[in-house]
């Protein structure tokens, strides 16, 4: 089992200005190399603290100016953990969107108990119900939200990954059928309580088989495919006979080259519910944490996708997927052109390259204290230098922080 990642650690270095040398004080910055003067004596030591030369500024500067030395080489090293950017993250929901994570946890939890039922034999008509009503409320929630990669729950254990996974595709692909289908709520329905039952047949699949960490054989390959219709079939079986919402469940691996399971249809021939299922499914497998596998970061994952347009995918679902999203996906950690660093919130949806950014560090290397959030859209002089990190989704389906 691949370990936990915690943190992620940045280092700036840079050259500064004797001029700038007391708005650094205040910073994480140390001197990154021996300053030293001709003679060869040293005036400040690699790895020293701005901070510390505080108290005697003055004579700092002076003897510095005195060696003829105008600008220093400092280092700033500052240490992002997941937990804390996730409560960050979590504090400015309400500017940001409007979903109600206790849906999502409530979501889970009944998708969770439903496969435990099918696995035993307890499970009867009310318990679809009960998930497609789910569903229905997932679908108002999404029509609200505004940024949907803020809607997905990270996946906790290898055993929740398919509970949380049907939650990520109804949330995503009722999302998707707003903006495809403008003002058809009952597209956005269908397509949210579809998703969550899209892998309903996964609850007849031996454990050992689903979740094997190596590769699979050719014989477990095909009792795999096999959940798309046991899905049908236990949907249908227990009062769910909506083409759009089977569609989904039947159709979301099918492929659009008409190399997909399990009736090998190509493009128009697939319902466009099912293309749209075959991407939110994709997208959100690509960006979780499996036990054969590490997440993708969302960037590379939307260009993964944009490779296979046409051939696997409907292509104008993808696009509507970048439009949505944008290049730089909710939760990567960028540094801007004034050397700040901040993470992805959002997007405007208009210019994928200009995302709303949360500040966490200025250009100072100073930690940034409350919600200071920067629309670049609307900074035209500011602009995302490098992305360095993703931290993909958050954990939306655990209790909010105090």
């Amino acid at each position: 089992m691949p370990p936990e990642v915690n943190d992620s650690e940045q280092i700036t270095k840079k050259r500064i200005s004797l001029g700038e040398l007391r708005e650094y004080m205040t910073s994480p910055a140390r001197v990154a190399e021996d300053v030293v003067a001709t003679n060869g004596v040293i005036l400040l030591p690699r790895g020293t603290s701005l901070a510390s030369l505080l108290s005697s500024v003055d004579d700092v500067e002076k003897n510095l100016q005195r060696w003829g030395i105008t600008s220093i080489p400092i280092i700033i090293q500052i240490t992002l953990d997941n937990e804390g950017l996730d409560n960050i993250m979590k504090s400015v929901r309400g500017q940001i969107e409007d979903f109600d994570p206790q849906l999502a946890k409530h979501a889970v939890e009944q998708v969770s108990s439903v496969y435990s039922r099918i696995g035993d034999g307890t499970l009867d008509s009310e318990g679809y119900a009960t998930l497609v009503q789910e569903g229905r409320i997932l679908a108002q929630e999404v029509s609200q939200a505004k940024q949907v990669m803020l809607c997905l729950g990270r996946v906790r254990s290898w055993d929740e990954y398919t509970y949380v996974h049907s939650l990520n595709v109804a949330l995503l692909g009722g999302v998707l059928a707003n903006r495809l289908y403008p003002g058809r709520t009952e597209v956005a329905e269908c397509m949210s309580i579809g998703g969550i039952l899209h892998d309903l047949g996964k609850a007849r699949i031996p454990k050992e088989v689903l979740n094997k960490p190596g590769a699979l054989t050719k014989d477990e390959f095909e009792i795999i495919k096999k959940h798309t219709e046991f899905g049908e079939e236990l949907a249908v079986a227990n009062g769910v006979t909506d083409p759009w919402i089977l569609a989904v469940i039947r159709g979301h691996h099918e492929r659009y080259n008409g190399e997909g399971y399990p009736d090998r249809l190509m493009k128009e021939q697939i319902r466009k519910e099912g293309r749209i299922a075959a991407v939110a499914d994709v997208f959100d497998a690509l960006t979780a944490r499996r036990v054969y596998k590490e997440p993708i970061e969302s960037r590379v994952a939307v260009s993964m996708m944009i490779e296979n347009m046409g051939t696997h995918f409907d292509p104008e679902v993808v696009r509507t997927l970048l439009l949505l999203i944008g290049l730089y996906p909710p939760g990567t950690l960028v540094r801007l052109s004034d050397e700040s660093l901040g993470v992805v919130v959002g997007s405007r949806g208009k210019d994928l390259m200009r995302p709303q950014v949360l500040l966490r560090v200025d250009s100072m290397g100073r930690k940034v204290e409350g919600i200071k959030i920067v629309d670049l859209s609307m900074n035209p002089p500011l602009h995302i230098q490098q992305p360095l990190e993703d931290f993909g989704k958050l954990d939306l389906t655990a209790s909010s922080p105090a």
